[in-house]
């Protein structure tokens, strides 16, 4: 049970540049769906202020590993999408400076989804310095880490090998990471030689 609206999280998260498309004459419902991942993000903290605060270190970063491992190719796609749009918006073409508005809501929307996630993690750290496992100085640094793009997810992978927890699926998801960015280098070479 604990696990269903980190699992509807992520859900959530991949859906929501879909819904609004669903919705072609209903303007509100197009917002509503828009906004539907930030609203998730506000019932993750209701739901770790509350009944998280009971679930044990475990389950708190499983919970947290299924965000965080489950968003690496939403964050992948979106990345390449940004980073694109805003090459783009550099040329020097009528209209193309739009298309750095794209980037800043790309931005906007993926950190938002950064902050939705980040209540379970910082729960599993708080319970994990109270509990004697990780040091304040580690908790801190993590705890900093889950703001920013890319770190949030790396300094799990870190701290879960370091609980000796999924350390095999840690190690799947990472090779698979470096195996996409490696994939996407290469065709990006491969556009320009």
């Amino acid at each position: 049970m604990p696990y269903l609206i980190p699992i509807l999280y992520v859900i959530v998260s991949y859906t929501f540049f879909l819904l609004p498309g669903l919705f072609d004459q209903v303007v509100e419902l197009q917002i509503i769906s828009a906004l539907l991942p930030f609203l998730m993000g506000v019932v993750n903290l209701i739901v770790v202020l509350t009944v998280g605060r009971k679930w044990s270190k475990k389950t708190l970063l499983n919970c947290t590993l299924i965000i965080k491992y489950g968003l690496i190719p939403f964050y992948l796609i979106g990345g390449c999408i940004t980073i694109s749009v805003t090459l783009a918006a550099l040329f020097p073409l009528p209209l193309m400076v739009l298309f750095g508005l794209v980037t800043v809501v790309f931005l906007i929307f993926g950190y938002g989804i950064l902050l939705g996630a980040a209540p379970y993690a910082i729960a599993y750290l708080i319970k994990s310095c109270k509990e004697g496992r990780h040091s304040k100085a580690v908790v801190i640094l993590s705890g900093i880490c889950q703001f920013l793009f890319s770190f949030d997810v790396f300094s799990m992978m870190i701290l879960t090998i370091k609980e000796k927890h999924l350390v095999k699926t840690t190690i799947a998801v990472f090779a698979g990471v470096c195996l996409a960015i490696l994939f996407i280098l290469l065709y990006v070479l491969s556009i320009f030689v």
